[in-house]
């Protein structure tokens, strides 16, 4: 067996699954689901409408939209010390909200962040609409402090709608109280619809990072595509939340009952781009009369485990590191430990590396020698092959024969190469996707460690450390061609590949090349001295 060309196999198929992950993977998908006939034009409007058979019962749709002036819309703000809120008395909804502990950009020029700004027709803007009732009517703001505002209208047909929303100190996430109140002598059957729409037309988009609608039913996240949204999907049950996700924020609505009938998605105005995902409550009846209180929250924020945990309805189930979470998790929370003895994310990074180089040296130690012992077995396997060329059979017993007598097993080269590939495809999801590294420091040319290094320094040197590390490893029983492309073709194929990837994935990269440099030194060190002795 040549233990040279299986290593090449580990290495290539190393990359290809990293490519592929990183520019290939797909997005989880929805079945899309035919529109009922009953669907309505807006979406935001009260759900299903009542039987037909039952002449007394009514529901709390307008039939008509009204043409709203725009000197008719007022709007009100609630506000702590980490969020503002603009609220409109045009549905009674959300318009804007604007994050005060994070900028827009990195360095002294940095503005707090408008996560949600007001025209949701420009380019890569959001609005969010959390109502009951088609959002085309103007409600009346009943009362107002910095931290509460309560909205009212009353249908046509008798129907109150009050929405109270309040907002903590501390919280990035607000109370939503919707009231249902019939007052007319009809019975009502209906239910009530949470909408936020999303304009994707400017937003950061990427195959490895997912921007866009997504719902968890307590026990998936499901993240759908632009592409599956136009087909207007819904979910197959019931779920806990729906919102829209980007890289380091998201917007979500949340009963706090956790009870929802079905997620529905759409896109708006004929524009692909402009997605709308639904979620409805279940279904309920009142008697003249009487009332109904639904009560929700809805989080506007960044996706930091430590802010999403405390409101309690397991939005933390967004923060998604695929298939190697459970490694993922502890490694983030090791890299915040230590930012926090240091204080800066590029030494935790950098410490990170070396801690997990050291769980690792004994495998990677182990590597090494298989491959110096192979090298030095070249000579033997080369004539075993000569000898047997016409004779397969007998060349693999007597390679198998030869690595036996010399207590040398071809796969331990290669074994503990395929041990590693998990934790750093964790540690390379933790380093892409966690807030923490967005807009931080590390160098005075790398300022933000969430970005691609602007003069690509990093890059460029982490692959001359691969090259290096390349021209240091052994080659016996590798062709002229698998030499040099693991030589030049990897270190020029990996600096083109990182170069648009953050920063701090690139020092992690290429602390991990100088320790594996360091210890081949090493090793061939011991074994010169080794066979001196």
């Amino acid at each position: 067996m040549d233990v040279k060309r299986t290593i090449l196999a580990v290495a290539l198929s190393f990359a290809v699954l990293f490519l592929w992950q990183t520019y290939f993977m797909p997005k989880p998908t929805v079945n899309p689901q035919a529109q009922e006939a009953t669907q309505t034009a807006s979406e935001s409007t009260a759900g299903s409408q009542a039987d037909a058979k039952a002449p007394e019962a009514t529901t709390i749709t307008t039939q008509v939209e009204e043409v709203i002036p725009a000197q008719s819309i007022v709007k009100t703000n609630i506000y702590n010390e980490l969020i503002s809120v603009s609220l409109t008395n045009l549905g009674g909804q959300i318009e804007s909200s604007t994050l005060s502990e994070y900028k827009d950009a990195a360095g002294p020029k940095g503005k707090p962040l408008v996560l949600l700004p007001e025209d949701v027709s420009a380019a890569g803007q959001t609005t969010l609409a959390a109502s009951g009732l088609n959002n085309n009517v103007l409600y009346q703001l009943v009362e107002s402090t910095p931290t509460k505002a309560v909205y009212a209208y009353q249908t046509p047909g008798g129907v109150k709608i009050e929405k109270e929303y309040t907002l903590e100190p501390g919280h990035y996430d607000l109370g939503l109280k919707v009231t249902v109140y019939n007052i007319s002598q009809a019975v009502v059957t209906d239910s009530l619809t949470y909408s936020t729409v999303q304009d994707f037309t400017a937003k950061e988009s990427s195959n490895y990072v997912f921007s866009g609608p997504i719902y968890y039913t307590g026990a998936d996240l499901e993240e759908v595509s632009l592409d599956d949204a136009a087909k207007n999907p819904k979910s197959d049950g019931a779920v806990r939340w729906t919102g829209i996700t980007e890289k380091y924020f998201m917007m979500v609505t949340a009963p706090e009952d956790g009870k929802a009938s079905v997620a529905r998605l759409s896109t708006v105005g004929g524009n692909d781009k402009v997605v709308r995902i639904s979620m409805d409550t279940e279904s309920f009846t009142l008697t003249p009369g009487t009332a109904k209180a639904f009560l929700n929250r809805i989080y506007i924020g960044p996706k930091l485990a430590s802010l999403m945990k405390p409101v309690g309805l397991e939005l933390e189930a967004a923060l998604n590191y695929g298939w190697f979470d459970a490694i993922a998790r502890p490694l983030l929370a090791l890299l915040n430990l230590l930012y926090g003895l240091v204080g800066n994310y590029g030494v935790a990074i950098l410490i990170l590396t070396a801690m997990i180089k050291g769980v690792f040296w004994p495998l990677s130690a182990k590597s090494y020698s298989s491959m110096a012992k192979m090298k030095e077995l070249q000579p033997k396997v080369a004539a075993l092959k000569e000898k047997y060329s016409k004779d397969t059979k007998r060349l693999n017993e007597e390679m198998a024969h030869l690595y036996k007598t010399y207590k040398v097993n071809p796969l331990s080269g290669c074994l503990p190469m395929l041990v590693q590939i998990p934790v750093f495809f964790a540690l390379y999801r933790v380093l892409l996707y966690s807030i923490e590294l967005r807009h931080a420091p590390f160098v005075f040319w790398l300022q933000d460690l969430s970005a691609p290094d602007p003069y690509y320094i990093t890059p460029v040197v982490m692959g001359a450390s691969m090259f290096i590390q390349q021209k240091m490893a052994p080659t016996a029983g590798t062709s002229e061609g698998q030499m040099k492309f693991m030589l030049y073709g990897m270190p020029i194929l990996f600096t083109w590949l990182f170069k648009d990837f953050p920063a701090g994935l690139v020092v992690y990269w290429l602390m991990n090349n100088v320790l594996s440099i360091i210890q081949q030194a090493f090793q061939a060190k011991s074994a010169a001295k080794a066979k001196a002795a």
